[in-house]
């Protein structure tokens, strides 16, 4: 799971320290009720996201993690398209499982992916390194990748790729990358190997 921390890392010390105004964006307002979210832009929505992380942590209710990953799931879930993330990760295996089982699937690696989410947010709540957007890249019809260029103060900077993928609920993070590495490949080994040391079974046990 060390890569994995590490790819998390990245990603949180993004979107905690962007310095945008987070007026109007309380960590407790239910996600469903931001106006006009399926007219945003990528760039937008990870805004929107970074400020309600941003409140989140200066809440300083983050020092549970049971509660951290609470916030994660019900506020930052939206964001993500975990039924898009499990179709890459599980690969030719997501469509051998029926409706029940895909469910399952989904559900185990969102709560992997937050579990290691939360550790790095308790841990590194108040880490503040700079950070810069580049402007967002299309890749064909459906994808956008919007870049961040994450510098800490000790150290060198981290390059986090954001994949965005339209839907019929808008633009969704399918996928994160930083440095050559990304989520998806990261949980695709992750699930291979699970599969080989547990048998297929194992993919969707509770």
């Amino acid at each position: 799971m060390k890569r994995l921390s590490l790819l998390i890392i990245s990603i949180t010390f993004s979107l905690i320290s962007f310095n945008a105004a987070a007026q109007g964006y309380g960590y407790s307002r239910p996600y469903a009720q931001y106006q006009n979210y399926n007219q945003q832009s990528p760039a937008q929505l990870l805004e929107m996201g970074i400020k309600v992380l941003q409140n989140y942590l200066k809440s300083g209710e983050f020092d549970n993690q049971e509660k951290v990953i609470n916030f994660l799931d019900t506020q930052m879930s939206p964001f993500f398209d975990f039924e898009q993330m499990a179709r890459w990760s599980a690969g030719f295996h997501y469509q051998r499982m029926n409706s029940a089982q895909q469910y399952i699937f989904q559900s185990n690696l969102k709560k992997l992916f937050f579990t290691a989410f939360a550790r790095i947010v308790s841990a590194y709540g108040d880490a503040q390194p700079r950070v810069e957007f580049l402007p967002p890249r299309r890749q064909g019809f459906e994808e956008v990748v919007v870049t961040a260029r994450v510098i800490p103060s000790s150290n060198y900077p981290i390059r986090i790729d954001f994949r965005f993928m339209q839907g019929p609920q808008g633009w969704k993070v399918y996928d994160v990358g930083t440095n050559g590495n990304s989520a998806i490949a990261y949980y695709r080994a992750y699930f291979r190997n699970l599969i080989r040391s547990r048998g297929y079974a194992a993919l969707t046990q509770q």
